[in-house]
């Protein structure tokens, strides 16, 4: 099968743009904080739950799964604290309002992430957030149940320890899809959204895998441990947050990108004709060279031509690629600065 080198060159240049414009890292930061602050409230009110159910295999998995999160020098304390909480009903009912603050924050800030790369903010009301976010929460649960489920299943060691990362990245998809798939605000289709589910899946797979590995290399505290929590937490939101970019840019729907779309989405807007680089540099300096010269500009759409005065300012920039991969985009930025109107003469006289 032969690779288009220059096509994938463009959807990674793409998707660095589209990183960079949006503020990806600083979403992710701000993810990762409101899932730190629900996170505890959440496992303490699951097993409240489990515990008022008497499901015992429910709560110690539950108890095991936080021991998988938390690292070892937190852990202890933390499976502790959860332990109080479910066994309090004041700090239960003080959960429920931290969890449903926290989670609605994270998947209201979640949702506004998805809209501003995929540039349907207008869609995006508060309503429109809470109804998304709940229910996505929902299923949520759902994917995490049967993933735990499906994880009960499997025989330990040999075949167990094979097929375990394999179900892993398929019950993180499973649940990470309703999400891909609502959250854009836009008519999109399940497969379009796959490659970027797929890639968040399989990210924070290996992700928590690599992070097991280094926090069971040493003895953490418990700040180092809080620490290695919140890098765990902004990496996770990060990667989330990239498979969003993936899906953005291959279906070609946001504005700040413009390539012929890989999966799904809309075609490319018409502009910039088939000029090269050094063609469009020449055009543009001409013009620059020109403009300097204070000379009034005309422009001719749709046949109706239009004047206007020499700006004050001009502007021609180039965004270069992180990647070395040259010359993602020209912009050619023309500023006026208009003279104050000349009052009345009852107005001068007054």
């Amino acid at each position: 099968m032969n690779v288009d080198v220059r096509r994938v060159e463009r959807v990674v240049r793409a998707m660095v743009h589209e990183t960079r414009v949006e503020k990806i890292p600083f979403l992710a930061g701000s993810i990762a904080y409101h899932a730190f602050v629900s996170l505890l409230p959440l496992f303490g009110l699951l097993l409240y739950v489990a515990s008022g159910l008497g499901n015992a295999t429910l709560e110690t998995g539950l108890i095991r799964l936080g021991r998988a999160i938390f690292t070892e020098g937190t852990q202890d304390l933390l499976v502790a604290e959860m332990r109080a909480a479910s066994q309090s009903t004041g700090l239960s009912l003080l959960g429920i309002g931290v969890l449903v603050w926290g989670t609605l924050r994270i998947f209201r800030g979640l949702d506004t992430a998805f809209s501003d790369i995929y540039e349907t903010e207008a869609a995006n009301s508060f309503l429109d957030q809470l109804a998304d976010g709940a229910l996505v929460l929902v299923t949520f649960a759902v994917g995490v149940a049967l993933s735990l489920a499906v994880f009960r299943l499997l025989p330990s060691g040999g075949v167990g320890d094979l097929l375990e990362p394999i179900v892993l990245v398929a019950g993180l998809t499973l649940t990470l899809l309703p999400m891909y798939y609502v959250f854009p605000d836009t008519d999109v289709s399940v497969l379009e959204v796959l490659p970027g589910t797929a890639f968040a899946a399989a990210g924070l797979a290996v992700f928590q895998a690599g992070f097991q590995v280094y926090v069971r290399s040493g003895e953490q505290n418990v700040v180092g441990g809080i620490l290695l929590l919140l890098t765990w937490l902004y990496v996770s939101g990060l990667v989330v947050l990239l498979g969003v970019v993936l899906n953005a840019v291959l279906s070609n729907r946001s504005a700040d990108v413009s390539i012929r779309p890989v999966v799904g989405g809309v075609s490319p807007l018409s502009g910039g004709g088939d000029w090269n680089q050094t063609e469009l540099t020449h055009a543009l300096s001409t013009l620059d060279a020109r403009i300097d010269a204070r000379t009034p500009l005309g422009i001719d759409v749709d046949g109706e031509r239009i004047d206007l005065p020499a700006p004050q300012r001009v502007e021609i920039a180039t965004d270069e690629s992180l990647l070395g991969m040259g010359t993602k985009e020209m912009a050619l930025t023309l500023r006026w600065i208009p003279r104050a109107d000349e009052k009345e003469p009852d107005e001068r006289d007054s």
